[in-house]
């Protein structure tokens, strides 16, 4: 049985991190652990982590970073952190639980049926016999972007920002060695990386989208609204960094 750890940046999370769901995931999933990453957080998190990593050390591992990182940076850190110990996988999952801890199987699986992947990406398409809800405005924007995303990448990615991602040991290290550009778009820097790895044919091969089967928005969004336009100015930063690709 693979061995996994995912990452789960926190930043005051204290009022409302579900810290039941994930006691009551590592009761049933033997294999998983998890590494929460607190980012700086100015409420109670760190202690609230603390206390889980007391109860279940094996398990449970709390990363306390000094400063605040933004997102990308405290996956970062939590990934090359894991990446030096006897894991198979290492993911990450957003703290809000939007996406659910049983989506992890599933990402799990994929890898474990594919050994020639190096990285499942969750990914939130609508169809009949899935539960996927999100706000008619944030969708309609979410693919406008990600249509810009898949024509700057050229590659026929849905969903780069799905906040559940799961990689093989072996990819870790060169793609989260360097900062990124982007708090919240370095999931296209990720891609980007491989592209300058491996090339886009062998990106296609090494990289696969896996269907949520649930994914429910959360009101307390992290992203505030007036981030939609420094992103676009972020985006043309990762296209001028990477044109190469």
């Amino acid at each position: 049985m693979s061995s996994v750890c995912v990452i789960i940046p926190c930043y005051n999370e204290a009022g409302r991190l579900l810290v039941d769901a994930f006691r009551a995931y590592l009761k049933q999933t033997p294999a998983v652990r998890f590494c929460f990453v607190d980012d700086g957080s100015t409420d109670q998190t760190r202690v609230l982590l603390e206390q889980l990593q007391a109860e279940q050390p094996s398990r449970v591992e709390a990363l306390i970073l000094p400063q605040n990182r933004g997102k990308a940076g405290a996956v970062r850190a939590g990934m090359l952190h894991v990446a030096q110990q006897a894991v198979d996988y290492i993911g990450f999952l957003d703290a809000d639980l939007a996406t659910p801890l049983d989506a992890i199987d599933d990402l799990i699986e994929a890898l474990d049926r594919r050994p020639e992947l190096d990285l499942v990406m969750g990914s939130r398409i609508k169809f009949l016999g899935v539960d996927i809800r999100r706000k008619l405005f944030r969708h309609y924007t979410g693919r406008i972007v990600a249509t810009l995303i898949s024509n700057i990448l050229k590659l026929p990615v849905y969903d780069t920002q799905c906040g559940a991602k799961l990689f093989r040991r072996r990819a870790v290290e060169s793609l989260f060695r360097d900062e990124f550009i982007s708090p919240w778009l370095f999931d296209v820097e990720l891609l980007a990386r491989m592209i300058q790895q491996y090339g886009r044919a062998e990106v296609k091969k090494r990289v696969v989208e896996s269907p949520l089967r649930q994914w429910v928005e959360q009101s307390d969004s992290r992203i505030s609204s007036t981030y939609m336009f420094k992103m676009w100015y972020e985006l043309y930063r990762i296209q001028r960094t990477y044109r190469d690709v």
